[in-house]
């Protein structure tokens, strides 16, 4: 599963990426846990590692919360679920 997100950037004018949603069977069942990237850009959101009883609502939450946290979402357009 993976999440589409849509959003204007003020240096290219249009910007679309992936997150990717994995579901990990050795964490606690109901925990997420966002993984960073170290390259290209440090501290972007690559992955979102979940336990195996989370449902999409809540994954779809944390990432909307995380990307009000770091001030990006006044300029998303658009966070589609691809299966």
């Amino acid at each position: 599963m993976n999440f589409l997100i849509e959003m204007k950037c003020p240096i290219h004018g249009y910007e679309r990426f992936r997150i990717k949603v994995v579901r990990k069977y050795n964490i606690p069942t109901n925990a997420i846990i966002p993984k960073l990237r170290s390259r290209p850009k440090p501290g972007e959101l690559s992955q979102i590692v979940v336990g195996r009883y989370v449902p999409e609502k809540e994954i779809k939450n944390f990432l909307i919360d995380y990307l009000r946290k770091n001030g990006v979402w006044p300029m998303v357009l658009k966070v589609q679920i691809e299966k």
